[in-house]
């Protein structure tokens, strides 16, 4: 009898395994075909994958750049430096440009009713000592000129030293305006590597060089259009 109790607790041990055994498989299967059908969709080669499109920036043109020389400030030496320069087979436009030159503050009683006035008053500034004169003619006759100044701090003062006497002085910036000359290199007409401006820069100190647009729309002389078809 008692090998009879030992065989079916062994039988009901082995189906006991067997039962927890098929529950179990059920469950994993839906995970592995999961794993399955997802695995195919997410593996791209790398040269098949799509290739997002770079941002294209397009190139930036800076103009070109010509050498230039100067300045003159009389025409006549300007034109002998371009006919040097075209000795050395330089392409060279002669250009003109108004610039503004010696600034200055000026100050200055405005001007009267009348030119007697002024004389009067030109006499009484002068009895005490200040420098002063009258302006004979233009759009500021019969005015007192003050004094001409290059710095702001110096016109303020006597500006100031006036007004606290009873003056009326006032300050008005000043200058004058006058041309010089700028001879225009073509760039690609130079076949000596700049030796013959850097000569020219070396013999005149005061003459400078740069590099501008070749594209100008300043005023060009007339004179290098005629060397050029002469040439």
């Amino acid at each position: 009898m008692r090998w009879i109790f030992f065989s079916l607790l062994i039988l009901n041990v082995v189906y006991l395994i067997f039962s927890l055994v098929l529950r179990a498989a059920p469950s994993e299967r839906p995970q592995l075909s999961a794993a399955a059908s997802i695995a195919p969709a997410s593996l791209v080669l790398l040269s098949e994958a799509p290739v997002a499109p770079a941002s294209v920036t397009p190139p930036v043109s800076t103009p070109p750049l010509c050498p230039a020389i100067g300045p003159w400030a009389v025409r006549a030496e300007a034109e002998q430096a371009l006919q040097q320069l075209r000795r050395s087979r330089y392409q060279v436009t002669l250009e003109s440009l108004q610039v503004e030159r010696d600034r200055l503050h000026w100050v200055y009683l405005p001007a009267g009713e009348d030119r007697t006035q002024a004389l009067r008053l030109l006499r009484e500034l002068q009895g005490k000592g200040v420098d002063s004169f009258i302006v004979a003619e233009g759009a500021d006759a019969n005015a007192i000129s003050l004094g001409y100044f290059s710095s702001a701090d110096s016109a303020r003062g006597l500006m100031v030293k006036m007004q606290s006497a009873g003056y009326p002085a006032v300050i008005r910036e000043t200058s004058r305006e006058t041309a010089e000359y700028w001879l225009r290199v073509a760039a690609d007409s130079i076949k000596d590597e700049g030796e013959a401006l850097r000569a020219m820069l070396g013999a005149s100190p005061e003459l400078s060089g740069n590099h501008v647009s070749c594209d100008s729309t300043a005023e060009k002389a007339t004179e290098s259009e005629k060397l050029s078809s002469e040439g």
